[in-house]
């Protein structure tokens, strides 16, 4: 690979990791009703309206920080080098996801939680730092039911 191959492919994935982020927040925008663009219902909350609280985006970012702080803490010597940028990236790169998990387990919520579980906004943000915190076993458990969901689960 020649140097400039490198860093025209450096570029693509920075230009694709922005896109991504910026659909991401665009995204929340969009599921929690703050543009009003009646993507959402957010007025009848008591048919089932889809809307995402703010809240849960907070959590699960506070989670995926918790998970990104106790690793730098954890691992500092791995961190103390200027070229470990690639490094810290994918850290941060946590939390979109973490968004992105937390929205979906907060709409699943309902499938996914027994009938006794509780329904307050606390145990939900409670749920959400724990998704930002685990995003790894977030994306498989949902990859889990998904495919259950979807039929393609391991059959006996």
């Amino acid at each position: 690979m020649t140097e400039s191959s490198v860093s025209g492919s450096v570029r693509q994935n920075w230009s694709l990791i922005l896109l991504f982020t910026v659909l991401s927040t665009v995204g929340i925008a969009l599921s929690t009703g703050h543009l009003n663009l009646g993507v959402v219902d957010t007025k009848d909350t008591a048919a089932g309206a889809v809307a995402v609280p703010t809240y849960v985006y907070l959590y699960s970012s506070l989670g995926a920080l918790g998970y990104i702080f106790t690793k730098l803490m954890s691992h500092l010597e791995y961190y103390d080098e200027a070229s470990e940028l690639d490094r810290l990236i994918q850290l941060a790169l946590r939390i979109p996801v973490a968004w992105v998990l937390g929205s979906g387990t907060y709409l699943l919520s309902t499938v996914m939680l027994p009938a006794s579980a509780p329904s307050s906004a606390r145990f939900t943000a409670g749920v959400a730092f724990l998704v930002g915190l685990y995003v790894n076993v977030t994306m498989k458990s949902l990859g889990s039911l998904a495919d259950r969901l979807l039929g393609r689960g391991k059959t006996s």
